[in-house]
This record gives C-alpha cells, sequence and structure tokens, in this order.
C-alpha cells in the first residue's frame, strides 16, 4: 500500500493482463501500464503475433476482481486502443 504521512486513503492501482495469463503486473498510473502493454505487444508484432491486455483498476492485488475496466489492443498504425470494460 502506498501511504504518505497522514493520509490514510490507499491509492488505487492500475493492474496489467496481458492476454490469458493469470499474472497481474501493477503500475501507478494507467499510462505506465499503457507504454508496458505496448513493450510487449510492438515486441511480439516483431514475430507476427499479437496480444490483447486487460487493466483492473484496485487498491491492492487481493481487491481484484475478473471485470476489466479497460481492454487494451495495438492498432493498424501502431498506436494502443483502450476502450472501457
Amino acid at each position: 500500500h502506498e501511504r504518505t504521512q497522514g493520509e490514510t486513503a490507499v491509492k488505487d492501482r492500475y493492474y496489467l493482463r496481458l492476454g490469458d495469463y493469470e499474472e497481474y503486473a501493477g503500475y501507478n498510473s494507467k499510462k505506465d501500464a499503457i507504454a508496458a502493454y505496448k513493450d510487449v505487444a510492438e515486441e511480439l508484432g516483431r514475430y507476427g503475433q499479437e496480444i490483447g491486455a486487460t487493466i483492473h483498476i484496485a487498491p491492492s492485488r487481493m481487491s481484484l476482481v475478473d471485470d476489466p475496466d479497460f481492454y487494451l489492443t495495438l492498432g493498424p498504425r501502431g498506436g494502443v486502443r483502450c476502450e472501457k470494460g
């Protein structure tokens, strides 16, 4: 949990799930999660493979739910398409 002095609220994290993998990587911002996805998607694209991903917003890994907040795909011109879940 990320806390600052005198603060009791826990900041939400952005959990990235690549493809069908059951593992989630936590990031401090949506921008960071999208950048991590783009790195992986571009690397796989060099080998003719595609992968989608989802972002799940939650205060901790223990409070993650299956329903994603965003769906990510790599667009035809190399940008990341981000659609609300």
